[in-house]
């Protein structure tokens, strides 16, 4: 059957017309960025107005990433990989807007301006992802270090308050699950009532003027703080306490933690318990595991309850090797002074890593580069004079029950 000039006519216009439509929707979010990018290329215009006044060179900025490339960033698009760029999954990243986008330091008056939310959060994950001084970002995303600034401690305030709501210590049902996660039917040495593993991870920081440097400088010679983190079987954080130097042992920090003031009763019902290892105290809520005394070799017993407390404690080892590993800026010296900030960024990159896990965000620790786990020194102090003689024997005998009931010679 012919068509008559008529009816061609007809089809070419609403086939155009579907092609139309199709590019505007998929340039819809495009134009957007695009909007914003002129918003700023008109805002530094201005500022070169009064740069120029005093002198000062202004270089060229780029806004190019905004528009050409961010837009078509995919989880599935190996080139264009945008996981491989911020450090988490496309899905993820929406899903933070929408929690964060709520925040009143997102919230504009009719007389305020603000670069796309987008925009900001993406900046800051990149400074988070891959350290990169302002310069670099300047360059990079045609961004002004007034305007990185302003974008970090909105986004930061945004995330901090979220705190108490991602990284909480687990009760009713949470808890119980906690239990069964630790030990699961199909391990043969499981450990029973475990709700955590313990351990402190250094945190490099920059030398400072305003640091007593010789309490920051590490055993490894480098300047660093401390992460002091437990975990669960999931390898989320239930508590963080950071900002102690990393000249002190994990014990001394554990002992400047408000957790060591904690109502045992009120946190370890049931009889319940964490791991940690050797540089800890041994406590009623504490286990760690059997020493070597002079003269004296572990039982056979001893031996497998060590290895099965190792095994449970690897979970905290193992989350902070994906905490670095996604968010780098923990694993080089953090080019910030202010400890209080140095803090501030460090938990905010624990809330992030909960956040990924409720997420299924799932961090492979070799999949873009490999982070050792595991850095505790391993080192013994002996703070055993700083503990209730009472708790102590408690400890001692609950740790002996527990191996008397798992495993025999």
């Amino acid at each position: 059957m012919l068509l008559t000039q008529k009816q061609k006519s007809i089809i070419i216009a609403t086939i155009t017309a579907i092609i139309e439509s199709t590019i505007t929707q998929r340039n819809k979010y495009t134009l957007l960025l695009e909007t914003d990018a002129l918003i700023l290329i008109d805002n530094e215009n201005k500022n070169k107005r009064i740069i120029s006044r005093v002198g000062r060179i202004v270089r060229p900025k780029t806004y190019g990433f905004w528009v050409d490339i961010f837009p078509y960033l995919n989880d599935e698009n190996e080139h264009n990989n945008f996981r491989a760029h911020f450090r988490i999954k496309r899905s993820m990243f929406h899903r933070l807007l929408e929690v964060i986008s709520q925040h009143s330091v997102y919230q504009l008056s009719n007389f305020q301006t603000q670069t796309h939310i987008e925009i900001q959060v993406g900046i800051v994950l990149q400074r988070l992802a891959n350290p990169m001084g302002y310069r670099q970002l300047e360059t990079l995303f045609g961004i002004s270090q007034g305007s990185v600034q302003n974008f970090t401690q909105r986004f930061f305030q945004s995330v901090l308050d979220m705190l108490k709501k991602i990284i909480r210590w687990p009760a009713g049902n949470v808890l119980q699950e906690t239990v069964e996660g630790f030990s699961p039917p199909e391990y043969t040495n499981r450990l029973p009532n475990v709700i955590g593993a313990i351990d402190g991870s250094h945190i490099p920081i920059q030398q400072s003027k305003t640091l007593y440097h010789n309490r920051y400088i590490n055993r490894k010679g480098f300047y660093s703080i401390v992460l002091m983190a437990i975990v669960d079987h999931t390898e989320r954080f239930t508590y963080i306490h950071s900002g102690q130097p990393r000249s002190m042992h994990d014990a001394r920090v554990l002992k400047q933690t408000n957790f060591w003031a904690w109502n045992p009763s009120s946190y370890f019902p049931n009889d319940t318990h964490i791991l940690g290892d050797s540089a800890f105290p041994l406590l009623p809520w504490l286990l760690i595991p059997f020493k070597e005394q002079s003269g004296r070799r572990l039982t056979t017993s001893q031996r497998k309850f060590n290895k099965a407390l190792s095994s449970a404690r690897m979970a905290v080892e193992r989350a902070f090797g994906k905490l670095k590993s996604r968010w780098r800026i923990l694993k080089n010296a953090i080019e910030i002074t202010d400890m209080e900030t140095i803090v501030d960024v460090i938990d905010v990159c624990c809330i992030l890593h909960n956040l990924c896990i409720d997420c299924d965000d799932i961090w492979d620790t070799d999949e873009y580069d490999q982070e050792r786990i595991g850095d505790g020194s391993g080192e013994i102090v002996d703070i055993n004079e700083d503990i209730n003689s009472q708790n102590l024997r408690n400890a001692t005998q609950k740790r002996n029950n527990l191996v008397s009931l798992l495993y025999s010679d």
